[in-house]
Formats: structure tokens, C-alpha cells, sequence
């Protein structure tokens, strides 16, 4: 009996001990398979914050005024490009957003979380990912990494090519540029071995993003005929020319009767005239020149000036034409080819305006919203107001062009148009060179929403009282590339000393007062041409300019210090060729470092 009991009470026992230890194992064993899933998840969320930092160090690698202060956005890809877009990125049970923040740096240089000064060449960029693993139980991750502008602000090089055989040679030359200092001038290749008199009328140069090349298109005349050439520079030579096209006429001299432009996909894609009602286009894949095939027609006349811009991130390219009758024109490449199929129907903006001898419109890609695109030209019966028309791609190949808006009339017939894209910012800058016996360089502001431009008449419009007379651009306009704090403007007043005022976006206003520019140890003719070209990854900028004893110089604009630079040697008042070709022509272009 006694036996009986203590079995009974020894498998109560028993099992409760068997419980204990069951409920405590299953316990543990849950445990586990919580951190186990725990684990996978954070590794999980780990790629995903480091996928992440490095979509945004391609966004800086593109260009570093890309990574604007932002408290939370997403990012994505186009083709093999990625940006940033929305506000976050959704991915499965993971949400992902990236921050971008200024930097500030102590007396040592050392990033400090308060006080300290900007350093305007670094960002911290954190990329979080967040999700839920149990009901109440929500986790984390952040990856952080600070990205700087390494390649600021002198470190970045470029390109200058210049006609330096006057109205006997074809000559063309080139100088590098190593961010400080310029190399010694060499030849390019020479455009036709068999003759030397095909003098250099137009050149402009063109970088390439995707590898260390450059490609040069240059116009010629030999006082009957005319050409279009083009060669590459591989970063250590010029050569793979050919001609594009020729022609026996002796008008429109002073003229850019071709534009180009570097794709996403890493092809250069040129359209020029061959003389005809039909615009050309070639294109360079980095290893060969294709066959040359054909726009539509243009029917009222053949192409005098010619702008072609590529859509940021995309193969898409918008070109502008304003033809022999003085009618702005354009066609739309969707980006799938280059055949006449991949080119849209012709878009006619204005017939029979003012005059066709100077280029009276202008087109630019928006760097702040990507799918729209600016037009300004002169209509036909309003010489004194500038049109302007938004492009709205659809980001498959296509778009649509919104509704044509005016600015307010100036006092004198238009002349040759420009426009600076501000970064940051739907707007752009306008100004021409109106009609006047000696011009007067007028200014306007335009902003957009959407297809809808809105036109804003600033303080000081007349930013230029008298400029040199001659068909030529003798003013160039640039905004700062990475803060667009300010739009500024070489010019010519009509004297042997340039001059530049600047624009200021938030106020709307022109400087009042000119600033003298230092040529010393040179003295100048009256100057003729000018061209500036700014770096998307600082506020810097090359000025470069022709006078009337058809010599070529150059300077640089201090972005940070809103100065000409003095020091070094190399961005000071800088001369190069001496042996151009007419006064009213751009022999010589400059083009930085993009790769």
C-alpha cells in the first residue's frame, strides 16, 4: 500500500518535473527560432541600407550638387542610372529612406555634431530601414557614410580647343586643363591631310560621362566650300575623324549648324546640316562612327543654327533648328535608335521671325526636374517678347509640349538668345542681345510648374547699356553649378575690358554696378566673343574670350568667394591662341572633366 503511494506520488512528480523542464526547453527553443529570424531579418535589412548608401554615392559620383539636404527620400533606378525619388522606398515588409545633411567640421577638420564650420564638400547621408517583426515589436537599421566632393575645387580638370591657323591654316589646337594649371599647347588631328587652307570657323567640344574621351565638331571654310568634321580624344590623342558633310556656299559663315550630345548609353549623337532641308545625324559608340541617317524634313529651309540636348539620365534627345526661312523648329528622338522612325513628326514654334543670322532660341534640359525641358525663341510678328514653351517627356520615349507664354515686350527688337538653368530650382534665366546699331544686353527671369512657364521682369533688366555690335553672342550667362546662389554674366561693353555682374535668384535683382575684370599683364582688343561654362560639382566657372586682334583668353570665377580667380597661375587671365579666325565666330570651346 505503502509501495502504491509513492509510485503515485513519484510519477506526479515526475511529471510535473517533466513540464517544468518541457515548457522551459520549448521556451529556449522558441527563443532561438526568434533571434534565428531576428538574424536573417537584419541581414535582410542590412543590404538593404547598404543598397541604399551606395545608389546614393552613384548619385554623387553623377554629379555631387545631386545630394540636396533632404530629411527622408527614396531612390530609383532608370535604365542603370539611379536617382532619388518619393519619399521613401517600400520593399516587401521593409520601408527605406535616405537622409541627407550638411557637414560641419572643427578647427582640425574633424566633423563635429554642433557648432563647427560648413564644409561644402561633404554630406552625411544615412540610409534607415524599419520593419515590423512582431505585433508591437518594430526594428531598425542605419548605415551612415560621409561623401565628399573630392574632386573640388581643383582637382577637376577639362579641355580647350582653338583654331590657331587664322584664315590660311587649318590648325586646330588643344590644351588640358589639371584644375590649376594648363599643359602646353599641341595639335589635333588634322581634319583633311591634303590640304591645310580648310580654316577652323565654329568648334565645340563635348565630354564624355562614361569613359576619358572627348569629342571635338568643327566647322570649316576655305573661301568657297564648306565642312563639318569630327574626332575623338581618347585622353591621350585625337584621331578616329571624319567628315560629316560639305557644301559650296559662301553665306552663313558665323553660324553652329550642328549640335551633340552624350547619351546614357554612352553613345555621342550628333545632327548637322548637309546644306539640304533635311537634317543628318551620326554617332559615336566609343569605338566607331555609324552610317549617317536622316531626320524629317524640314521644309521651309535648311538648319542655320542647331542646339541638341540628350534628357538627363536618358538616350532621349530634343533637337531645335532655326532654318533658312526663320522659322524655330524641333524633333523629338525617343531614345530607341537613330533612325527617321525614332524621330518625331517636326513641331513648327514660329515662322518667319525676326532674322536668322543670329540664334534666336535656345533650349535646356531642367537638372531639377528631369522630364521637362525649356524652349525660348522669337515669334513671328513679336520681335520684342521671348516665347517660351515647356517640354514634358513621358519618360518612354515621348512628351508633349505645353502652352506657348510670353514675357513682356522690351524696348528693342530681340537678338541672339541664352538661357542659364538655375540647380535646385524650376527656373531659368534669359537674356539676349537685341537689335539696337549698338545692342544693349536685356535679362528676364522664367519659372515653371508643370508645362506652365511664368515670365518675371527683374530689378536691373538692362544688365548691359551698350555690348559690341556683330551677330556673335558677345555675353555668355552660367549659373553656379552646385548652389546656384547666384547666375552670373561676362560681357562685352563694348571696351577692351570685360566686365560681370551678377544675378541673385532669391531677389530677383542684376547688380546695379559692373565689375571690372583684370587682364593684366595683356591688353586687349575690343572684346568680341564670350563662352562660360560651369562645373555641376562646384560653383566655379571657365570664362573664356576673343577680342578683335582675334586672340583667345581665358579666367576662372571663384564660386565660393563670388570673385575672379587671381591665383594660381593658371585660372588668372589666362592668353592661348592668337591666331583666330573672324570676330564673329566661336573658334575655341572648353569642356570639363565629366568621367
Amino acid at each position: 500500500m505503502n509501495k502504491r503511494a509513492f509510485s503515485l506520488l513519484e510519477v506526479i512528480l515526475a511529471s510535473a518535473m517533466f513540464v517544468v523542464f518541457s515548457v522551459g526547453a520549448i521556451a529556449t527553443i522558441l527563443r532561438g527560432l526568434n533571434l534565428n529570424r531576428l538574424g536573417s531579418e537584419y541581414t535582410v535589412a542590412t543590404q538593404y541600407a547598404a543598397e541604399g548608401i551606395e545608389a546614393a554615392r552613384s548619385i554623387k559620383n553623377q554629379a555631387f550638387v545631386n545630394l540636396a539636404n533632404s530629411a527622408g527620400t527614396g531612390i530609383t533606378k532608370t535604365g542603370a542610372v539611379w536617382t532619388f525619388s518619393g519619399a521613401n522606398n517600400v520593399l516587401d515588409k521593409y520601408t527605406r529612406v535616405i537622409s541627407i545633411a550638411d557637414v560641419y567640421r572643427d578647427g582640425s577638420g574633424n566633423v563635429v555634431a554642433s557648432g563647427g564650420t560648413l564644409d561644402p564638400n561633404s554630406k552625411d547621408v544615412t540610409s534607415t530601414v524599419s520593419w515590423n517583426f512582431a505585433t508591437g515589436k518594430n526594428e531598425s537599421i542605419s548605415s551612415t557614410s560621409y561623401f565628399t566632393n573630392w574632386k573640388a575645387p581643383f582637382s577637376k580638370g577639362g579641355l580647350l580647343a582653338y583654331g590657331n591657323g587664322g584664315t590660311t591654316s587649318d590648325a586646330l589646337m588643344y590644351k588640358t586643363f589639371d584644375g590649376s594649371a594648363w599643359s602646353a599647347a599641341a595639335a589635333m588631328a588634322d581634319v583633311d591631310t591634303g590640304s591645310t587652307n580648310k580654316y577652323a570657323r565654329i568648334i565645340r567640344v563635348y565630354a564624355s560621362p562614361t569613359r576619358n574621351e572627348k569629342i571635338a565638331i568643327s566647322r570649316h571654310y576655305n573661301g568657297t566650300t564648306q565642312w563639318i568634321y569630327a574626332q575623338v580624344f581618347n585622353g591621350t590623342s585625337w584621331g578616329n575623324v571624319i567628315q560629316l558633310s560639305t557644301w559650296t556656299a559662301a553665306t552663313f559663315l558665323d553660324v553652329q549648324n550642328f549640335g551633340g550630345d552624350y547619351q546614357a548609353n554612352g553613345n555621342f549623337a550628333v545632327v548637322y546640316s548637309d546644306n539640304t532641308t533635311t537634317p543628318k545625324m551620326n554617332y559615336w559608340n566609343g569605338a566607331t562612327w555609324a552610317t549617317a541617317t536622316s531626320l524629317n524634313v524640314l521644309s521651309t529651309g535648311i538648319p542655320i543654327h542647331i542646339r541638341v540636348a540628350a534628357r538627363p539620365t536618358s538616350n532621349e534627345l530634343m533637337a531645335v533648328f532655326l532654318n533658312a526661312g526663320s522659322d524655330t523648329l524641333t524633333e523629338y528622338n525617343n531614345g530607341a535608335g537613330y533612325a527617321t522612325a525614332n524621330w518625331s513628326a517636326v513641331t513648327s514654334h514660329a515662322v518667319n521671325t525676326v532674322l536668322n543670322t543670329k540664334r534666336i532660341m535656345d533650349f535646356q534640359w531642367s537638372t531639377n526636374t528631369p522630364l521637362n525641358g525649356v524652349l525660348i525663341y522669337a515669334a513671328a510678328t513679336t520681335a520684342k517678347i521671348i516665347t517660351g514653351r515647356v517640354w514634358v517627356a513621358n519618360g518612354t520615349g515621348g512628351g508633349a509640349w505645353g502652352t506657348a507664354v510670353t514675357s513682356a515686350a522690351q524696348t528693342n527688337n530681340l537678338g541672339a538668345l541664352n538661357l542659364a538653368n538655375r540647380p535646385g530650382a524650376n527656373e531659368m534665366e534669359a537674356c539676349d542681345k537685341d537689335a539696337l546699331a549698338t545692342p544693349t544686353i536685356p535679362c528676364r527671369k522664367l519659372t515653371f510648374a508643370g508645362n506652365v512657364i511664368t515670365w518675371v521682369t527683374p530689378t536691373n533688366p538692362i544688365v548691359a547699356a551698350a555690348t559690341d555690335t556683330g551677330i556673335q553672342l558677345s555675353y555668355d550667362i552660367a549659373s553656379e553649378g552646385q548652389t546656384g546662389a547666384y547666375v552670373l554674366m561676362v560681357y562685352s561693353d563694348n571696351t577692351a575690358v570685360p566686365k560681370f555682374k551678377k544675378f541673385t535668384p532669391g531677389t530677383t535683382t542684376w547688380d546695379a554696378a559692373a565689375t571690372t575684370i583684370t587682364t593684366t599683364p595683356y591688353t586687349l582688343g575690343i572684346v568680341k566673343t564670350v563662352r562660360m561654362i560651369n562645373r555641376s560639382d562646384t560653383d566655379d566657372m571657365m570664362v573664356a574670350m576673343t577680342d578683335a586682334n582675334l586672340d583667345l583668353y581665358t579666367l576662372m570665377w571663384d564660386g565660393t568667394n563670388n570673385i575672379m580667380y587671381t591665383t594660381p597661375a593658371g585660372l588668372a587671365f589666362t592668353q592661348h591662341g592668337i591666331a583666330g579666325s573672324a570676330i564673329t565666330d566661336f573658334w575655341y570651346d572648353f569642356a570639363w572633366d565629366q568621367f
